[in-house]
């Protein structure tokens, strides 16, 4: 039997190593890194790759938006968007999730912002409530036939308690300056989470009007069987309500 080792070998270059010439006769060994990863240049740098080969999802609610759960706390079992994981074996990878707002949120009489968190867990962290979106999750790719074994729902959602092993991989950021005293967003926002990219935040931005609002998060790896809970909340606000967001959310499974 053909030992592990000898099935790949090349040589460790942490360094960038001397270029080899163009030649439809020249070889050269595979480069790795100090650890044994193979070296290599992708040829696209979009998910056109993953999508491709029938291992990337979208999901949305079409035009319709969808109404969170108000508070002016972070509220563990009350998230606004919960993926869970079915599969025994594969991992979710989130590519992004892009909120536009419908319909505008109001306070009484306190200025202050909407808050975002992200956290994962290694439990089925659904138990009811909101929009399921399950049946909305499609493959951008007409060739495949693949399902995802995902479950997403969305909404004011009832969610059980945590585990102890439940981690904040982002336990708080602000997404949006208050309009006003009383107006906490303007219709026609957006907001676009992407996990894993390098790319910064948007800078200020005009807050009586409506703005695209990218920010960039760490990557989120949803395991067999585990979830991801993202929440809103309004802290500072004094009865917020009202404000309504229509979700799309990209992801791959491995």
């Amino acid at each position: 039997m053909i030992s592990p080792q000898a099935l790949i070998r090349g040589l460790i270059n942490r360094a960038l190593p001397v270029p080899n010439a163009d030649a439809t006769n020249n070889d050269a060994a595979f480069r790795q890194w100090t650890y044994g990863e193979l070296t290599t240049m992708p040829i696209v740098r979009k998910q056109h790759t993953l999508a491709d080969e029938g291992s990337y999802y979208v999901c949305n609610n079409a035009q319709t938006a969808i109404v969170p759960t108000y508070g002016t706390s972070l509220v563990a079992t009350s998230p606004f968007i919960v993926i869970v994981n079915g599969s025994a074996s594969q991992r979710l990878s989130l590519d992004y999730i892009s909120l536009s707002a419908i319909v505008a949120g109001a306070s009484t009489t306190t200025a202050g912002y909407t808050a975002i968190a992200v956290y994962i867990d290694n439990i089925n962290r659904y138990t009811s409530g909101g929009t399921n979106l399950t049946a909305n999750i499609v493959s951008p790719n007409m060739v495949t036939g693949n399902s995802s074994a995902a479950s997403i729902y969305c909404g004011a959602i009832v969610a059980p308690a945590a585990s102890g092993s439940v981690r904040a991989v982002c336990g708080l950021r602000n997404i949006r300056p208050a309009v006003s005293a009383t107006v906490i967003n303007v219709v026609g926002d957006q907001h676009l989470l992407t996990f894993g990219s390098v790319e910064g935040a948007v800078g200020s931005i005009t807050v009586a009007n409506a703005n695209i609002m990218p920010q960039a998060f760490p990557p989120i790896i949803i395991g067999p069987g585990n979830s991801a809970l993202i929440y809103i909340w309004y802290p500072v606000m004094t009865a917020p309500s009202a404000a309504t967001y229509a979700p799309e959310i990209g992801f791959w499974v491995r």
